[in-house]
Order: structure tokens, then C-alpha cells, then sequence
């Protein structure tokens, strides 16, 4: 029987770094509660959450998109606004703000074909399962 491992994932950096211990576990929290998921679930959404913001902290000049399974850790994020304007401060160096739209670069897929290969450009461990939907956050009719 032969192992073989992801060398990508054993050497990329946690992304619960780019958060403080006590915000990451308060975000998870309230996570856990808004959601009724388990705890476990609920770190698995707020690191690929992370990821993902620094992913656009990173790549200012093109649209990148959460997939539909972790924009609901970027909404618990951004309820949580000091512990999210420090992030933006400290990570982006500007405030990201969340602007949903619909666009025929999301809806055809190539905003999230560009997101993977810059999520993975981060450094950051990404988790594919939360990245295989192929879908973004934004309805194809968001309210206006």
C-alpha cells in the first residue's frame, strides 16, 4: 500500500493566523449559533473565509468571488465590525467591502476559475470541498 500526501497542504500556512485566537473563536461562536452547525463546521467556513479575504486583500486589480458555502462566514464577519475593520486594516490596508452583484463573470464561472488559483496563490490552506460548488454568492436576480 503506498501513501502519498498533498506536499501543498502539509506546508501551507493556517489561516487562523490572520486572526487573533479570541476573534477567531468569536466568530466561530457566533458561527456555530446563527447557523446551528458543529463548531468543527464552523472553523472549516470561517479558515476558508479567511483565505478568501486575503485572497482579495491580495489581488486589488481583479474580481475575485466567495464560493456559496463560505460567503455566510464573511456575513458573520462583518457583523463582528471591530474585529473585521482591524482585519481589513491590518490584512488589506482598506476597508473590503461586500458588494454583491451579479455579472456574466460570475454567473458563467470565470470569477470563481480565477478565485481558485489565487486562493491557492495566498500561501494559505485551502479546503476544496468548500470551494467546489462552482458557485458565488450572488443570486442570479439579487434585490435591488
Amino acid at each position: 500500500m503506498t501513501i502519498t500526501t498533498d506536499r501543498a497542504a502539509e506546508t501551507a500556512r493556517d489561516p487562523r493566523d490572520l486572526v487573533t485566537p479570541e476573534a477567531f473563536d468569536k466568530i466561530v461562536d457566533f458561527f456555530v449559533t446563527r447557523h446551528r452547525v458543529t463548531r468543527p463546521y464552523a472553523e472549516r467556513v470561517f479558515e476558508q473565509t479567511l483565505v478568501f479575504l486575503k485572497t482579495v486583500a491580495d489581488n486589488a486589480d481583479i474580481r475575485v468571488v466567495p464560493d456559496i458555502s463560505v460567503d455566510p462566514g464573511w456575513h458573520a464577519f462583518i457583523e463582528h465590525t471591530v474585529e473585521y475593520a482591524e482585519f481589513c486594516d491590518r490584512v488589506a490596508g482598506r476597508f473590503l467591502h461586500h458588494v454583491p452583484i451579479m455579472i456574466e463573470d460570475i454567473s458563467s464561472g470565470a470569477a470563481m476559475a480565477r478565485t481558485i488559483p489565487a486562493l491557492h496563490a495566498t500561501g494559505y490552506r485551502v479546503d476544496m470541498e468548500f470551494w467546489g460548488t462552482g458557485e458565488s454568492c450572488c443570486p442570479p436576480q439579487p434585490c435591488v
